[in-house]
Parts: structure tokens; C-alpha cells; sequence
């Protein structure tokens, strides 16, 4: 979830030298040169037919296009985007600016999908009953070749046996209301629809649980899972996921990772991962399920217009802090960034001097150290590390606590 968020930039521009398919155009050129040019060459007429029926071989044309792993017609949306609380004491509230959530809806129905089949409920609409209702309404109406694509945004928290994650409703907080259990979500897609395949992303605290819980359904819908953060991670206030998932479902060239013109889900986990890594260091979570193709295609994208776009990245902003970037436009010399995470507004233009590597923080597996927790320090051991995001277990605690944390929140012990 984003606190101080920009939207990602998706500046990528068309490259300037195209390779067009070959049309009727062609054919008429060549007709219309070929008997002056083979005259002016002196070659036989038997060799010059010769010639042209090899020539469309050797013309330039272009591949079919992916087809896409989602049609709008056979599209449900669910979306649950909450940034503020009725228990503000219990739930920090968040911006409501550009808010991503409301983005990923409007993609939805520019793209066709019809408003019957969108379900959005935000902040006071999102009460644990609305939820329930609603989603048990949309659930009963999906066939089996459609698609249910689950979407959440806002607080997660994680239930007092550590088993199971709770998205926060907007009630949550009032006397038996703990919020939406991941745990229960694909039992009761498998109980109360036909629908056979299932998309799910979630942007919040804990919500690698998802992952967890999609791998104890041992039959039902064909499950991809896509997450913010591990199921023992709290998660960035900023919108670096949704806005990634953005970028992947827009068709940003740079999500394109092996550049054959279409973005997969694959691909959109392996990118998302990176920006978590670099922005947040934090740990995404990537998941499937009986079958579901890893490599269903989410969007046709154009060809990088310059191979350094998509490169991440850190750089000072206007204020002289450095932060995490990608370069998304190239003009001679100059480089325009975008810090992940942050306002399209807020890009700049840079030469390729004002960039440095990222080079997370790493502190050694079996290192004593403290982490911080709610403004205190505890000590910890590290377990494990993955680029700047470490697995911790607290001293004197049960393993139920152990956690991915970023390295700001980890220093030297000084016992």
C-alpha cells in the first residue's frame, strides 16, 4: 500500500526504425520496378521470375501476436481498496491522491470488461458485511471458462496463531470483525462458483498467506497468485505493486523481459520482485495452482524504444536524497528517471553520471543485531538474507514472530 506515492511513468516511446509486414504496397513496387530493373541488369527473363517469387520469402513480416490469457467479455472483477478506517486508532489512514486501486478498475473497463462484471467497493463501502454479500452475489453468477480476478489494497494483519491473514474491512475492529480471512477466500470460490480460474493480487501486510492458502485447495479453480510481501512481512505504504501490476497490464515494454511482445504473468512476477527488492526490500510472493498457466499473457507491449530503459537504479531527487529509479526514456545523452514508488511528477532528467548501482545492505546469516518494532528495539538473529531483506527470529520469542525485514530496520546490536 502507498503512502507518498507516484504513479509510474510509462513513458516508453515507439522506436524509430520499424520493421513493417509486408502488404499489398510491396508487391505493387516491385511489379511496377521489376521491368526496368531487369533491363538495366541484363537479366534473363526466366531468371527474373526466379528472383520474385523468391522475394516474398525474403520480405520482412511480422509474428502473430500472443493471443491474450483474459478476454473482457468473460472477465470478473472484485476489487476491495481501503485507505482509510472507521478504527483510525487501530488502522493509519492512507492518501487518497492517485489512488492505484481506482486506476486498475478503470484499466479494467477502458478495456472492455463490462461494469456489470466490476465490483469495487472503497473505504466506507468496503464493511465486512458489503464484502461478504457482494462477493458471494458476483460468485454466484460465474460460469466455468470465466475469469475471477480478486484484488486487494489496504492493511493486512495476521491472526494471534500466525496462521491465517486478515485484510482489513473497513469496520475491522468492531466486536467480531477481524476483516476478511485469506484463509477462507479460495474455499468459498471452490464452494459457491463454476469458475475455474482465478487471478489474485494483493497489496498489503502478510499477504504471501495467499500463496499458502491457495496450496492446501488440492482440487477447485487453477489458481495464479501474485503478492506485495512474504506471509511474515508487513509491507510498503507505497503503491509499488499496484502500480508494477499497472505497467504489466498496460503493456510497458520494460515488463516485457525476454522483449518477444507480450507480457506474461511470469514475467510480471519476476519484474515486480525486482522493484520490491530494489524499492521496498521486500519480498514478493509468486504463486500457482492446478495448472494455471505461468505464462498466460497479460498485454501486447511495444519494443523498447532504448535498451536502457527499464534499467533500475538509485539517484538524488530534487532535495538531494537518494532513492530507488528506473530509467524510463532516453533522449542523446540524457536519461529520464522515475523513483519507484513515487509521483510521475517527480521524474527527472538526468546524464547517465547521476546514476548509482543499488547496493542493498546485508547483514550475514547468524549476525546478532535488533530490529525495530513499533518505535522499539529487539534484539534478533538474522536466519537468512535475500538482497537487502532479511529473515529475522527475535530473542526470547516463539518462531511464529520470525519476519522479513527491510535493513533500515536492522542494526548492530550493541550487547
Amino acid at each position: 500500500m502507498v503512502k507518498h506515492h507516484r504513479q509510474h511513468a510509462e513513458s516508453v516511446r515507439s522506436p524509430i526504425y520499424l520493421v513493417a509486414p509486408r502488404s499489398e504496397c510491396f508487391d505493387f513496387v516491385v511489379a511496377a520496378a521489376s521491368d526496368t530493373v531487369r533491363h538495366k541488369m541484363g537479366i534473363s527473363f526466366a531468371r527474373w521470375s526466379a528472383i520474385l517469387l523468391l522475394l516474398p520469402c525474403l520480405a520482412p513480416s511480422s509474428a502473430p501476436a500472443k493471443e491474450l490469457g483474459w478476454q473482457p467479455e468473460k472477465t470478473w472483477l472484485f476489487v476491495v481498496g481501503v485507505l482509510s478506517w472507521k478504527h483510525s486508532e487501530i488502522y493509519g489512514s492512507f492518501p487518497v491522491k492517485n489512488r492505484r486501486d481506482a486506476a486498475l478498475v478503470d484499466f479494467f473497463k477502458q478495456s472492455g470488461v463490462p461494469e456489470t462484471q466490476i465490483v469495487y467497493l472503497r473505504d466506507k463501502q468496503a464493511t465486512q458485511q458489503q464484502i461478504d454479500s457482494a462477493f458471494l452475489a458476483q460468485l454466484k453468477k460465474l460460469h466455468a471458462n470465466d475469469l475471477l480476478i480478486v484484488y486487494y489494497a489496504g492493511h493486512g494483519t495476521q491472526s494471534e496463531r500466525g496462521n491465517d491473514v486478515y485484510l482489513a474491512s473497513y469496520d475491522a475492529g468492531d466486536n467480531e470483525v477481524e476483516g476478511w480471512s485469506v484463509n477462507s477466500i479460495p474455499g468459498q470460490i471452490k464452494r459457491d462458483s463454476k469458475c475455474k480460474r482465478v487471478l489474485w493480487f494483493l497489496d498489503c501486510c502478510y499477504s504471501g498467506q495467499a500463496a499458502q492458502a491457495i496450496a492446501k485447495q488440492k482440487d477447485g479453480p487453477a489458481y495464479g497468485c501474485v503478492s506485495s510481501s512474504a506471509a511474515s512481512e508487513s509491507s510498503t505504504e507505497h503503491w509499488t505493486f499496484t502500480e508494477a501490476l499497472l505497467d504489466a497490464m498496460r503493456g510497458a515494454a520494460y515488463v516485457d523481459l525476454n522483449h518477444d511482445g507480450a507480457v506474461t504473468l511470469s514475467e510480471f512476477a519476476t519484474h515486480i520482485e525486482a522493484d520490491m527488492t530494489a524499492a521496498e526490500e521486500q519480498i514478493s510472493t509468486f504463486a500457482t495452482t492446478n495448472g494455471f498457466e505461468r505464462e498466460m499473457v497479460l498485454s501486447h507491449a511495444k519494443p523498447l524504444a532504448n535498451p536502457r530503459i527499464g534499467e533500475r537504479a538509485k539517484a538524488r531527487d530534487s532535495n538531494g536524497d537518494w532513492y530507488a529509479c528506473r530509467i524510463v526514456e532516453a533522449r542523446g545523452e540524457k536519461l529520464k528517471i522515475h523513483f519507484i514508488g513515487y509521483e510521475e511528477d517527480e521524474d527527472l532528467w538526468v546524464a547517465p553520471e547521476d546514476l548509482e548501482p543499488i547496493k542493498p545492505v546485508r547483514y550475514a546469516a547468524g549476525s546478532k543485531v535488533e530490529v525495530l518494532w513499533k518505535k522499539r528495539w529487539y534484539p534478533a538473529t538474522i536466519l537468512k538474507a535475500k538482497d537487502g531483506a532479511h529473515f529475522i527470529h527475535y530473542t526470547d520469542y516463539d518462531s511464529k514472530w520470525d519476519e522479513w525485514v527491510p535493513s533500515k530496520r536492522i542494526r548492530n546490536s550493541k550487547s
